[in-house]
This record gives C-alpha cells, sequence and structure tokens, in this order.
C-alpha cells in the first residue's frame, strides 16, 4: 500500500460449483486480524483481534466461479474505534469477482463508528455479464449514547467490463454534507442494498420514495438490470425496516436471502 506497510489481516476466498448444485470452498487463506469459517452456503467472516483500530488495514479477495452460488457473512459487527494519535485512518478493501452464471450475497453485519474513529470502506467488484449480486452495507454512528466517529463507504461495479454503479457516502462530523438537508440530514444509521439481477431487464425495477418511523428510503433503478436500495434515519432498526418495505415494492428475486432486508431480531 502507499506507505509500505503489510495488512493488519489478509482473507482470499474462492467458491466454485460442486456437485448436484452445491457450492464449495475452493480455496481459503487468512491471516492477521481476519479470519474466515467454510459453510455449506458460503463462509462467516470471523474477527481474529480487536480490529479496525486506528491505521488498522484490512484486505478481503472474494471469487465466485460460474455457476456457484455463495454468501458472506459476519459472526457479528464491525467496531470500528479510534487511535492512539486520534486522527488514524483504518481501511477495509474487499475486491470481489463473480463469474458468468455465479451468484454473490454479501450480507455481513453492519459497521459502527466509535467516538473518534474514521474508517473507509472500500468495495470493487466485478460482475460477469449472466453474474448476480446482492450488496448490503449497513453503518451506525456510535454506540448507544456515544458521540458519533466517521465512515466512509464507497462501491465500484463492474458488469461484463463496463461500469455499473461507483458511489460514495461519507458519515460522520468529519464529513462536509453528512448534516446537510438534501444529503442525510445528520442521519446515525445507513442502510444500502444493491441487487444486480440480469433475468430482470433494464428498466423493470421501479423508483419509489418512503418515509416511515424516522427513516427515509428511495429505490433508485440503474442503467442495466440492477437497484440501489438505500435507507437512512436516526437508528438502525428503522432504516432496515424502511429497507425491507421498498424490498417487497420493487420486488425481491426468488434468489435473494430471505433475511437480505428483513427487520434485525424478526424471524426470516
Amino acid at each position: 500500500m502507499g506507505d509500505g506497510r503489510a495488512p493488519d489481516g489478509t482473507l482470499q476466498v474462492s467458491f466454485l460449483a460442486g456437485p448436484r448444485g452445491a457450492t464449495v470452498v475452493a480455496d481459503l487463506s487468512c491471516s492477521g486480524a481476519i479470519a474466515a469459517r467454510p459453510t455449506p452456503w458460503g463462509c462467516y467472516l470471523v474477527a481474529a483481534a480487536a480490529s479496525p483500530v486506528g491505521s488498522d488495514r484490512i484486505e478481503v479477495d472474494i471469487g465466485v466461479g460460474p455457476g456457484a452460488s455463495a454468501e458472506v457473512r459476519s459472526t457479528g459487527a464491525t467496531l470500528a474505534r479510534r487511535g492512539q494519535r486520534g486522527d488514524e485512518r483504518s481501511t477495509q478493501r474487499v475486491s470481489a469477482a463473480v463469474a458468468d452464471g455465479g451468484t454473490l450475497q454479501w450480507l455481513v453485519e453492519p459497521g459502527i463508528a466509535a467516538a473518534g474513529a474514521y474508517h473507509l470502506g472500500e468495495a470493487r467488484i466485478s460482475l460477469g455479464t449472466h453474474a448476480r449480486l446482492a450488496w448490503r452495507e449497513e453503518i451506525v454512528l456510535g454506540r448507544v449514547g456515544e458521540v458519533p466517529g466517521n465512515w466512509t463507504a464507497s462501491i465500484a461495479i463492474e458488469r461484463a467490463g463496463r461500469p455499473l454503479l461507483a458511489t460514495a457516502v461519507g458519515l460522520g462530523p468529519a464529513s462536509a454534507t453528512w448534516a446537510l438537508p438534501s444529503v442525510t440530514d445528520g442521519a446515525r444509521a445507513y442502510c444500502e442494498l444493491v441487487i444486480v439481477d440480469p433475468e430482470r431487464g433494464a428498466g423493470s425495477w421501479p423508483g419509489i420514495a418512503l418515509e416511515r418511523d424516522g427513516a427515509r428510503a428511495v429505490s433508485t433503478p440503474l442503467a442495466g438490470p440492477a437497484i440501489v436500495i438505500g435507507a437512512w434515519g436516526a437508528h438502525h432498526r428503522a432504516c432496515r425496516d424502511a429497507l425491507a418495505s421498498l424490498l417487497v415494492a420493487v420486488g425481491a428475486p426468488p434468489w435473494l436471502a430471505a433475511d437480505a432486508a428483513v427487520r434485525p431480531g424478526s424471524a426470516a
């Protein structure tokens, strides 16, 4: 990376189609502050250390082969904390490649920015023409009763070698636009779900906006078989509830995990 220092945690995992429709973990290697545990449907990400703290860097590389279907989940939330100096930036960079006929669902638990934290989450995803994707990003600023930390999330998706989505959201006091009413109005929770489904033709996703229980949400169709559903408000629970309502309204694809947007604590 820029300072020549090795990452504080690395994970590489690849999934291939196995016999009788099963998905198998073909390769798995990890070191440092992050680990993974294979499952019959994909893997769980597991924290192997208290990270990210200060200037910690985590790097994740995911590959999904033709015909394979994988879910990546986590055993708990990611808690970003300030370092000793107080001005360090922690980062987590995720790279994913999904081949034609493959499906990837990234459904990890929320990221929490503790007081004084500055965290950057980056996702770079490459999709084959007939690949499917569900990518959920959830951010909470501060623990209960805590001053908000800072979290910036960016995602860039290419499909068949062409850009499909490139976006970034900065949350927390360090962001110049966080508190603007036209942006997130100082929201302490943010949820986003990106769905790419080649079985849905371009223009088949509706654009809808709603507001309920202290959260606002909007669905934004992309120039292709994809949609972004985002929600922001004072509490994670309200945002997830609004996200779930919009997902029903736009029509969830049958392959999407049942708990991709259900209210926290509810049965899938």
